[in-house]
């Protein structure tokens, strides 16, 4: 990751893109998947986005947004991956893909209150709420930065864990879904 303080003018770029309130966390999303299908990493992503927010180059809402377009960038992978595999490869990265995208659907329509979730286990860690009106990170070894560390993720630990108790019961539609959309070759069973 480059050192932003000294290329200002990429710090000032992604400043531009952070004053779009909903917007900017939609570019943000954007911004995440498609760094996430470079990369080919959505672990070397969350690990910039830690960097990006713990120096308090984007705020906690953005970083959220990065690390949620990671979780569909990561989908882009497997289905990469997949595209040589067998019909049942091909589903089975489909799935994935249907999974995380209906997460961040959801997590995208509850953005603040799902936030304010994640503040208040950060809280129950005796660290100040990412979440909340004026939450800042004062420099990198702050309790600011530490929450917001600490807050990205506990996001993407509640997300999976919601996102997995909720879809548990649609396996069947899912699967079906997945049967609808990919079709085995005339030759071979579904």
């Amino acid at each position: 990751v480059p050192d932003l303080r000294e290329t200002p003018q990429v710090l000032e770029f992604v400043r531009n893109w952070s004053s779009y309130g909903f917007g900017s966390v939609l570019l943000f999303l954007a911004f995440g998947t498609i760094l996430t299908l470079v990369l080919q990493s959505s672990s070397a992503t969350m690990a910039i986005t830690l960097i990006m927010c713990a120096n308090g180059w984007i705020s906690f809402e953005l970083g959220a947004a990065l690390v949620l377009g990671e979780n569909i960038g990561t989908t882009i992978t497997a289905n990469i991956a997949a595209s040589i595999g067998n019909t049942q490869a091909k589903r089975a990265a489909m799935s994935h893909t249907i999974f995380n995208v209906f997460g961040v659907v959801w997590a995208l329509v509850l953005f603040t209150p799902f936030l304010g979730l994640v503040g208040k286990v950060i809280e129950l860690f005796g660290l100040p709420n990412p979440a909340a009106e004026g939450f800042a990170v004062s420099g990198p070894n702050s309790p600011g930065s530490t929450a917001a560390l600490y807050g990205l993720s506990m996001l993407h630990t509640l997300f999976n864990l919601i996102n997995t108790l909720v879809l548990i019961w649609f396996t069947k539609f899912i699967e079906k879904a997945v049967v609808w959309i990919i079709k085995a070759p005339k030759n071979q069973e579904n």
